[in-house]
């Protein structure tokens, strides 16, 4: 799934729209997860078509590319209505509640101080996520549709990054507020954060940190400890070896704030570790981890939404330093 999100940003820098919707069928076909690109990738390419001169050629061509290559997928079970039923209801888990484990996203965050599943029903609390989704993601998408309306051919960089900024906000909007969101879902915002890392170096490498942190509990229940410390030791390494250095000094504050970041994330697995809960909270570590995780993603959403608003306000003032 993640690897045909990376081809739909290669062909959209292509300006290849037809192979671009292609390569993204695959990957929500793939994993039902890459729709949290959709609203983004709906944005870029309606607004394409809207910026050229045979616009309508395209729309249709963009609609045949992706029926066509739905339907190829969906050819085993084309015939049969009941099996067509079972993919809706396991690509839309409406049944299965708001949540189910820990995760760290507004809605378990939340269920510690307020009871949603008790004070509302499972039609209320789907309506209230789609809404809530749908307003953290819509300004993205309506800054990423204008910016392309309005792109000349000098401004063809710009505007991918504008729309890998967009990719990030879509889905980090999709796994903070959307129904039924599972602890691995943190890798859709993640990996089209990687391809702004040249822009965006402290604040990815921030955005890995936490993303990883937040997965240690699922990862702890499955006996992977190992591999979770070697990533997070492999990554500190990598991201701070004398081989890559930074391009862009990072702030003093945000440095500050980093470190905090990090000696709170160790505080909690030192306690882990060393400290029982007490017997009347067990999941104590765990709650903890999901509310400062949830808190640091809101955070991570407010900060790629600012930089996408304004990328366009600073590519003069880089293209000034350049020369």
């Amino acid at each position: 799934m993640l690897g045909f999100l990376v081809w739909t940003v290669y062909f959209a820098a292509q300006e290849s729209y037809i192979l671009m919707a292609v390569s993204f069928c695959c990957s929500f076909m793939f994993k039902q997860m890459g729709l949290y690109y959709a609203p983004a990738v709906f944005a870029f390419l309606l607004a394409q078509c809207f910026r050229r001169k045979h616009g309508t050629v395209l729309f249709v061509k963009l609609g045949v590319a992706v029926v066509a290559t739905v339907g190829v997928m969906l050819g085993p079970w084309i015939t049969s209505v009941d099996q067509l039923q079972q993919i809706l209801v396991r690509v839309f888990p409406v049944a299965r509640g708001l949540y189910e484990d820990k995760v760290a996203n507004v809605w378990c965050a939340v269920n510690v101080a307020v009871k949603l599943r008790s004070l509302f029903d499972a039609q209320s609390l789907v309506r209230l996520s789609t809404c809530a989704t749908a307003l953290a993601f819509i300004p993205s998408c309506i800054h990423l549709f204008f910016t392309i309306r309005r792109q000349t051919r000098t401004m063809q960089s710009t505007a991918i990054r504008v729309f890998k900024y967009c990719l990030v906000n879509t889905s980090l909007a999709f796994f903070l507020f959307s129904f039924q969101v599972h602890e691995k879902s943190i890798l859709v915002p993640l990996a089209p954060a990687l391809l702004l890392i040249d822009e965006e170096e402290w604040a990815v490498n921030w955005f890995v940190q936490v993303a990883l942190f937040s997965l240690y509990p699922l990862l702890y229940v499955d006996g992977l400890q190992i591999p979770y410390w070697v990533m997070a030791v492999l990554w500190a390494f990598l991201r701070s070896c004398p081989a890559c250095p930074a391009h862009t000094p990072t702030p003093k504050c945000v440095m500050v704030l980093q470190w905090m970041s990090m000696l709170v994330m160790l505080a909690l697995h030192t306690a882990h570790a060393f400290v029982p809960p007490p017997s009347s909270l067990p999941d104590i570590y765990v709650v903890l981890n999901v509310v400062y995780c949830c808190a640091m993603f809101v955070a991570f959403l407010a900060y790629f939404n600012y930089r996408q608003f304004t990328c366009l306000q600073v590519q003069p003032t880089l293209k000034q330093k350049k020369d």
